[in-house]
């Protein structure tokens, strides 16, 4: 399916040449050749090339994967999970609506983390405010949770 001139993570990776090798892919994609081995050793990326000396080749179609699966990864999918999801994926158009649940899924799970992480961002960004007006000599350290007479509000996460 074309994608109708919307601009997507996975533009100009469609050649299907192997041509890069696993510390190539690595830099280009801002992981670890251990990461990159790994994915390819839990067979998370469909038709990795080899060399004549039996390296692994990535093609840019295989970067496509590689970000996808990195991706996926990166929210907490379980490899068993994105296992299912590639081979879903390669069955083809009949797994769309276990796919489509899948990632519906994981993106609740990603803005769970994310409500999670601005709880904590405002956290720290009450004690960088605090600090600035130590440093800037605005008062002294009366809400270290050390002394007994802290004052700090209650701004742990709900």
């Amino acid at each position: 399916m074309k994608n109708c001139g919307e601009k997507t993570p996975f533009d100009g990776l469609t050649d299907t040449t192997p041509k890069y090798t696993v510390k190539e892919v690595a830099d280009k994609l801002g992981m670890t050749a251990y990461t990159v081995r790994y994915y390819d050793n839990a067979g998370l990326i469909p038709d990795v090339g080899r060399s004549g000396g039996n390296s692994r080749l990535f093609s840019d179609h295989n970067l496509a994967w590689l970000k996808l699966v990195h991706c996926l990864r990166s929210t907490g999918l379980p490899i068993a999970e994105v296992r299912r999801y590639i081979r879903m994926c390669l069955k083809g158009d009949a797994t769309i609506p276990e796919r489509a649940e899948l990632i519906f899924n994981q993106e609740k799970v990603l803005r769970g983390q994310l409500e999670n992480l601005n709880r904590q961002m405002e956290i720290l960004e009450y004690k960088k405010r605090y600090y600035e007006k130590l440093l800037s000599g605005k008062g002294i350290d009366r809400c270290n949770p050390r002394n007994a007479a802290a004052c700090e509000p209650d701004i742990m996460p709900k």
